[in-house]
């Protein structure tokens, strides 16, 4: 057997199951990242002032851990950089996914970010920081402070789903509006009011420690996986759950799919289309929480986090599939990492390098015309085949 054959079997082994349009879109999304690789290895050849180690801590560094001539300090560092900045692209994929199954293409997810965060710090200072100097149960104050996230966040997007069933608003508009107004409420906040340290004009009162230790440390000392990713991990879950295992799930994805069809069968589209909104936003203040209580011990908002885009990304990446969320944000945070860690070697390029890659995906991903020569001659192998599966039955019936 050449060695054609046999490839051509291994292939038809893994993906055989597949229909066309799923072996296509798996092959489409394989092209386009080793596309956006290629451009990140040719920026390292050119920028780099020692190409070879920053492409090995490019494509290596968040898996030093594995490396004998790397402390294990360091390489768990490195290591949960990868994770860490995993988290909030599990929550925002999700989010997104789910909004945009319905084509309710609200942007607000910035501002339910960042209106989480705030409501979770501000919970953590009344509860157990400097303000009242209370010594409250850290995982009863932790607990309040996602729930009342959740609350604040999904009440960001809300705003958006309302004005436009009241008077038509344009949801892009208005959501991105409500991005630069979370923003401010966060500033004068921090600026203003008592959640404000008095020593600085940047940060809130700090809470104790113990309120985010389960956050930070998970499973041991020295493999500290954070409790934010299990929680971004059930997220995921509980999306594609809810998305393609439950009667509102069908409905959400017949809205998008076909909202006149959807009315005909009964759907709320008016109903629907706001609860969509409502439980994005209600991730995305989950998110801000997650962030807050798994990186600091104090709030901090003053500027915009990006993670609401980055969940534009995740959608894109993922298809608007929840199933296909953790190995986009793995993938994502993979190459942030490495870029991050390359970054602070001698002579590495700048961090900018990952934006590149992902915005070249992106492109390639959103080109409807990509690959289409490739995917009609697939349609039409694949047609082939099925009318030869037919002839041959029907001559063993003959026979």
């Amino acid at each position: 057997m050449s060695e054609k054959k046999e490839t051509k079997n291994v292939f038809e082994k893994l993906f055989g199951g597949m229909d066309v349009e799923a072996r296509f879109g798996l092959m489409r999304m394989a092209v386009a990242i080793l596309i956006g690789l290629g451009t990140a290895i040719i920026l390292i050849l050119i920028g780099a002032k020692n190409p070879l180690e920053s492409l090995k801590y490019f494509f290596l560094g968040p898996l030093q851990i594995f490396n004998p001539n790397v402390a294990k300090g360091i390489g768990w560092n490195y290591f949960d950089q990868w994770i860490q900045s995993a988290i909030p692209l599990l929550f925002t994929g999700t989010a997104i996914c789910i909004m945009f199954s319905a084509n309710k293409f609200n942007l607000g997810l910035e501002g339910a970010i960042m209106m989480g965060g705030l409501s979770c710090g501000w919970v953590c200072c009344l509860l157990d920081g400097d303000i009242q100097a209370a010594n409250a149960n850290p995982v009863a104050c932790a607990i309040l402070g996602l729930l009342v996230s959740m609350a604040a966040g999904a009440l960001i997007t809300s705003i958006p789903a309302l004005l436009e069933k009241k008077w038509g608003a344009s949801i892009m508009v208005t959501s991105l509006m409500l991005n630069y107004i979370a923003l401010y409420i966060s500033r004068y906040c921090l600026f203003s009011t008592n959640l404000r340290d008095t020593k600085t004009s940047k940060y809130s009162w700090q809470w104790t420690e113990n309120v985010v230790l389960t956050f930070r440390k998970f499973m041991g000392t020295r493999f500290t996986l954070r409790l934010g990713f299990f929680i971004g991990l059930a997220i995921v879950v509980i999306g594609w759950a809810f998305l393609f295992k439950t009667k509102w799930g069908f409905k959400i994805r017949q809205l998008g799919q076909n909202p006149s069809f959807a009315k005909y069968v009964g759907v709320g589209i008016v109903g629907t289309g706001i609860l969509v909104q409502i439980i994005g936003g209600a991730i995305g203040g989950l998110c801000g929480a997650t962030v807050i209580l798994g990186n600091y011990n104090y709030y901090y908002g003053v500027e915009l986090t990006g993670y609401g885009w980055d969940g534009v990304t995740m959608g894109i990446f993922a298809g608007n599939n929840p199933k296909k969320v953790l190995p986009a944000a793995l993938f994502i945070a993979y190459i942030r990492a490495g870029a991050s860690i390359m970054a602070t070697q001698p002579g590495g390029p700048i961090n900018e390098l990952t934006k590149i890659v992902e915005g070249v995906i992106v492109l390639f991903l959103l080109a409807e015309k990509f690959l289409a020569k490739t995917h009609r001659k697939m349609i039409v192998e694949e047609a082939k085949k099925k009318q030869a599966l037919k002839a041959e039955a029907a001559k063993e019936v003959t026979e």
